[in-house]
């Protein structure tokens, strides 16, 4: 396959979609991404919105016959490559295309743990009693077993955690459902195939367990990381650990089963009774020292005047002991017994609190549910030593990824300090499509009045564009207030963020007139409503990290050690590539118009606002609110 040709005006591309305009950029960032995979190194490209960055990806992969990952920070964009653009490299551009998409084993069903469940439904919410019939029909039809077929489905349900095919109860070949099992047909797949798309949290469980337990992916030396941007914060989580209350009563649930299929009693069997016991003496002495804290806080060890939890833990570590001993030996239940040592195993590592380089946290969530955590304060060294060091090629791309038109601060969280970069200006005319109102006069997000003055400008908004809104917050507890002042309104149909599957959630704004959707921390990323069903998107705060969370206190405690300057080198530029990524939600195609607002006055009263600004395409700003309707009222008229 000729590369430029294909991307050249009157080229293969062009040729099969009707739509399709030449772009320079695109066609630079797909040459830059052909030297790279030939010869080797790392390259990061932020192209903006609209330069059409996955073909210019897919393209050169195909082009080189090389085995790559393509790994996604969404689903979203997982689902797109694998079922839109890959097919239509195949089906209308006549391209021979090998690939194979493979998510989290979280998002497949199980047929074993289904089958169970269908004989014997034990239900722990009643509420989702309702959708065991959508699950039972989809079960008969599903070709690939992935939860994304059923959008209807909650993203937070609580009984896909009985069905679904999590490594935990997994008993591998032993299984008789084994052959037929999606996982194993997958990995089938992967096996075989030049492109296998990924997303970011199943790339990084496989790294992080590849040596110790084998691999889930296969074989691969050159990777493309799109939605780039997300990859320090999964990294992150993938590098560290974090262990929860609620894993040991599902245990403890599970050896009650376990028991009872034995003859044991239903209640308390298979040391059930023992492990919640020592599980709420160790947790107890948490959520005390938690009871008046909000958000997660330190765990510090005994050495710095944090809980001595030792005696409790010693119960503890017993009581997972006497529940895994009846696995031992009977092949069924051998997926219990290695769970049962992963989570002791997890629970010591959190509680020693004592790894250098990382920070310890605790934090009180739902249901009287505790969360321990360990995370890496700097994943750059671990991610070069443990993945860039290892590979040929390396690309990473997004939309936002420089600072004031530099990678210094991206190069250097990633520890990939000679990587190469370049900038692919989006090809829409922001100064024509889009306006950016900053209002006047606004307090300070920290004073009373703020809230209300907010409450205000939105619905002024609202007004001017008959809603079709996405309004973008930096936390729930905004979010809430927000939905119930709008809900007393009774004036727009509201979406908000967890009363559904994510999905749903967009389908339904998407087809409902004057909508307004309201959202916050995925809903800032990876979300595409193109169209006049979006023309205004709200950001209420700049989205600064909390500095009080400890691993953000821990990263600007660094940064000070080293006598850097911590709001300069870490926190603004974390908040810039975050309203970069919020207000990146409105212009999805070039026919797509509207208002963007920050109601923050801190991009214009304080010094840092002008590294926001000058990191923001160049909308048009406007400090007036009939300046912003006579803006959006000229649109309309232009259409």
């Amino acid at each position: 396959m000729d590369r430029g040709a294909f991307f050249a005006p009157g080229g293969g591309l062009e040729s099969a979609h009707d739509g399709y305009e030449h772009r320079p950029g695109q066609e630079e960032m797909a040459d830059a991404i052909a030297r790279v995979l030939s010869s080797g190194g790392s390259l990061m490209v932020e192209a903006g919105t609209g330069t059409g960055k996955t073909f210019a990806y897919l393209i050169p992969i195909l082009a080189s016959g090389r085995r790559v990952i393509v790994s996604t920070g969404t689903r979203n964009l997982q689902d797109q490559i694998f079922r839109k653009d890959l097919p239509f490299l195949k089906d209308q551009a006549g391209l021979a295309v090998s690939a194979c998409l493979m998510k989290g084993r979280d998002n497949y069903l199980c047929r074993y743990r289904f089958g169970q469940f269908e004989q014997q439904p034990l239900i722990e919410v009643r509420e989702e009693r309702r959708f065991i019939p959508t699950l039972s029909r989809w079960a008969k039809e599903t070709g690939s077993g992935d939860r994304a077929e059923v959008a209807e489905l909650p993203d937070d349900l609580r009984l896909w955690r009985d069905v679904n095919a999590r490594a935990d109860t997994c008993t591998g070949s032993k299984c008789p459902e084994y052959e037929m099992c999606w996982l194993t047909k997958v990995k089938r797949q992967a096996q075989q195939a030049q492109i296998v798309v990924v997303n970011h949290h199943l790339f990084f469980a496989d790294l992080a367990v590849r040596s110790a337990y084998g691999a889930v992916l296969p074989d691969y030396d050159t990777v493309i990381f799109d939605e780039a941007h997300l990859l320090d914060e999964v990294a992150t989580l993938y590098f560290g650990q974090t262990v929860s209350a609620h894993q040991l009563e599902e245990l403890a649930r599970d050896a009650e089963k376990n028991a009872a299929k034995s003859g044991g009693p239903a209640k308390g069997g298979g040391g059930a009774a023992r492990l919640r016991d020592s599980a709420r003496e160790l947790f107890e002495p948490i959520k005390h020292a938690l009871r008046s804290a909000a958000g997660r806080q330190r765990f510090e060890p005994p050495s710095r005047d944090g809980l001595d939890l030792d005696a409790e833990w010693a119960g503890l570590s017993a009581a997972i002991d006497e529940v895994a001993k009846p696995a031992e030996g009977a092949g069924a239940n051998d997926a219990l017994e290695t769970r049962a040592h992963d989570l002791k195993d997890a629970l010591e590592t959190v509680l020693r609190r004592d790894k250098p380089g990382f920070v310890y946290g605790m934090e009180g969530r739902g249901r009287g549910n505790v969360i321990l955590s360990a995370a890496p304060i700097d994943v750059g060294p671990l991610l070069q030593d443990s993945l860039f060091a290892k590979l040929h090629a390396c690309v990473l791309t997004s939309a936002t990824l420089s600072v004031g038109g530099s990678f210094d601060f991206f190069r250097k969280r990633l520890g990939l300090p000679d990587a190469e970069s370049m900038i692919v200006d989006s090809p829409f005319d922001h100064a024509r499509q889009a306006v950016l109102y900053l209002p006047k006069g606004m307090p300070e997000p920290r004073e009373p009045a703020f809230f209300a003055r907010a409450m205000m400008e939105i619905e002024s908004l609202l007004d001017i564009t008959d809603g079709r809104a996405f309004l973008l917050f930096t936390s729930h507890a905004a979010l809430g207030k927000a939905k119930e002042h709008l809900a007393r309104l009774d004036r727009f149909p509201l979406f908000v963020q967890g009363d559904g599957s994510k999905a749903a959630l967009l389908e339904a704004f998407k087809t409902t007139p004057r909508a307004v959707l309201l959202g916050t921390n995925s809903f800032w990323h990876g979300v595409d409503v193109p169209g006049e069903a979006l023309s205004l998107v709200v950001i209420d705060k700049l989205p600064f990290d909390v500095p009080s969370d400890p691993l953000v206190a821990a990263r600007i405690e660094r940064i000070r050690e080293n006598e850097g300057n911590p709001f300069a080198e870490y926190q603004t530029p974390m908040a810039v590539l975050d309203l970069k990524q919020g207000l990146g939600r409105l212009l999805r195609s070039r026919g797509d118009r509207g208002i963007l607002t920050v109601l923050d006055p801190r991009l214009t009263t304080k010094g840092y606002g002008k590294t926001f600004l000058a990191s923001l395409p160049p909308y048009p700003l406007v400090r007036d609110r009939d300046q912003a309707s006579a803006f959006f009222r000229n649109l309309d008229k232009a259409t």
